[in-house]
């Protein structure tokens, strides 16, 4: 930045301006002004070397003159400081009087004054090092757990505890035949039924972190943080596969993609001007009545699951004809409990979607719990390096009868299906 006029003056600058310059501006600042004070000093020195100094009252101007130029100096604001100066500078004419005679009589020469007065400690006067260690920051600021989402689905499917590998199950259903009322001696009906055995594979999910010696010795909790994210993770990574698992390349299959499609039947074209209660309260409906068999009992779904921007839209932006909220309880990425169903907003949920389900009919086993394992691969050792490794193994299911238990659909499709024309 330039801190002369075109015409070579030093433009002084006020407090507000010099407030708003940066550390290394005002450092700049400060070093022009001294060398232009420091020139402007040698400019009237020289100049009374060329005039005629012949008494004493001479030299006591040149002193009135030194303290009047204090006053435009920046560094001198104080009294401490300008009286020092002034005092200082007296001093070195009184003893360079004859000097200063004899170089105004020779015509030429010159005689050099450095003030040694104490300047204003600024933050301009603080610098770095170059070179400062990496490791300054996180002694000065220890780093804290990563902040993750926590994982809300375990707790909402039923565990089931094993111990083996492929886990069985078997469904059983009524095949033929029913009761009767039957007349005296007629002959009684026969009913019967059969069961099937299906088989449930387990899947595994695993992650590894490798350190340093060094790092978990200098590092605050950094050992411990690792643990934290590798079991965060972890969980967040097994319910992404129970909601959202494709069922293949070693995934479990998600309890969306169980999901089927809704099924009007006789809601169909039912409801006037319908709004996403009626929405949920007709998937609701859906499951309840379909069944695989006659008289087998319903299935009671407890759990609905949209987007966030559709959680907004649809309950916590609506408002009635007076404009106070449809739904007051519904409160901006929270779930909301309405006629005993929980309903939430899960962001990885596609916008314009809806999941409805009986999260019981979802069964999960911890069949190899959650552990870590601390070791060292190839030469680790000999380079201060281990890994941290975390891992489980379990089975996500649901049995064949209970997929109609689980409803993924688009809402807007839902909507249409059941607006009255």
């Amino acid at each position: 930045m330039n801190w002369f006029t075109s015409k070579g003056e030093f433009k002084e600058l006020s407090q507000d301006e010099l407030g708003k310059l940066e550390a290394s501006q005002l450092g700049a600042y400060h070093s022009a002004k001294s060398e232009n004070d420091k020139a402007k000093a040698e400019a009237m020195f020289k100049k009374l070397s060329e005039e005629s100094v012949k008494s004493a009252e001479e030299v006591k101007e040149l002193k009135k003159a030194v303290a009047d130029q204090a006053e435009l100096i920046d560094g001198f604001k104080t009294k401490e400081n300008k009286e020092t100066f002034v005092n200082e500078v007296s001093k070195f004419i009184e003893e360079n009087h004859d000097k200063i005679k004899s170089i105004q009589s020779a015509g030429t020469g010159l005689i050099e004054y450095t003030s040694k007065v104490v300047g204003t400690v600024t933050n301009a006067n603080g610098t770095n090092p170059d070179g400062i260690p990496d490791i300054v920051g996180t002694q000065l600021a220890p780093p804290s757990n990563i902040g993750l989402r926590d994982n809300w689905v375990d707790s909402l499917t039923s565990t089931v505890a094993t111990n083996l590998t492929a886990y069985p199950y078997t469904e059983t259903l009524p095949k033929d035949g029913d009761y009767a009322f039957l007349a005296e001696e007629e002959i009684k009906p026969e009913i019967d039924f059969e069961w099937k055995t299906r088989y449930a594979e387990p899947v595994k999910i695993a992650a590894w972190i490798k350190l340093s010696t060094e790092v978990t010795q200098d590092v605050t909790s950094i050992q411990s943080i690792a643990q934290d994210l590798l079991r965060k993770k972890h969980d967040l990574k097994r319910q992404e596969g129970i909601l959202f698992g494709t069922g293949i390349n070693n995934q479990p299959t998600g309890a969306t993609v169980y999901g089927r499609t809704f099924v009007a039947g006789a809601m169909a074209l039912g409801v006037t001007n319908p709004n996403i209660m009626d929405v949920v309260n007709a998937c609701i409906t859906d499951i309840y009545t379909t069944h695989n068999y006659e008289d087998e009992m319903s299935y009671m779904p407890s759990l609905v699951v949209m987007n966030p921007t559709d959680f907004y839209l649809q309950f916590v932006a609506v408002k009635n004809a007076d404009g106070n909220p449809l739904y007051p309880t519904a409160s901006l990425f929270n779930q909301v409990n309405i006629g005993g169903i929980t309903i939430r907003p899960e962001r990885d949920i596609p916008v314009g979607k809806i999941f409805v389900a009986d999260m019981s009919k979802y069964n999960t086993t911890n069949y190899i719990g959650y552990s870590v394992k601390i070791g060292y691969v190839n030469d680790d050792f000999i380079k201060n390096r281990f890994v941290i490794l975390g891992e489980s193994r379990f089975h996500a299911f649901v049995k064949e009868l209970d997929k109609q238990a689980f409803i993924y659909d688009d809402i807007a499709t839902i909507k249409t299906a059941i607006t009255a024309p």
